[in-house]
């Protein structure tokens, strides 16, 4: 296979191959698309941890939202994090992944903060989750899996 990330690269699946990388335009779409779940992982205290967050894909971001002080928050404050969603057919063994590699930041402007409080971004999560932190699409990558059974 070739690498799907680089511009101009065209996915050529081997033969037989049941996975597939996915293209960066399919995979921005696919995460548009998601049902608003993901994980993201970082380090906390020196160890890797993934969180489940909801999230949005806005302007060319990924956004969601934590408790400002929480662990989250202060282990996505300007550091390279990875982000990750998928969907899964079980019964078919069939669905795809899309990962996020990008510098995590906080939205500090008030102005931008007001701007995205009006963003269909709701925490599942209780206590208050005023902290917004967007990761860059800077790398992405996404694989395919599909056994032709349907």
């Amino acid at each position: 296979m070739t690498d799907s990330t680089l511009p101009g690269r065209a996915v050529s699946p081997v033969p037989g191959d049941h996975l597939v990388a996915i293209d960066r335009r399919e995979c921005v779409r696919l995460l548009q698309t998601a049902r608003g779940f993901g994980r993201i992982g970082a380090t906390v205290h020196g160890r890797a941890v993934i969180y489940p967050v909801n999230f949005i894909v806005h302007r060319d971001t990924v956004l969601f939202r934590t408790r400002t002080g929480g662990e989250l928050a202060e282990a996505t404050n300007n550091v390279v994090v990875a982000f990750e969603v998928d969907q899964k057919e079980a019964l078919y063994h069939e669905g795809w992944s899309v990962l996020v590699t990008g510098l995590a930041t906080h939205v500090t402007e008030p102005t931008e903060i007001g701007q995205l409080s009006h963003l269909a971004l709701t925490p599942w999560a209780g206590e208050a989750r005023d902290c917004y932190v967007r990761i860059a699409l800077d790398e992405i990558s996404g694989r395919r899996i599909s056994h032709g059974v349907r």
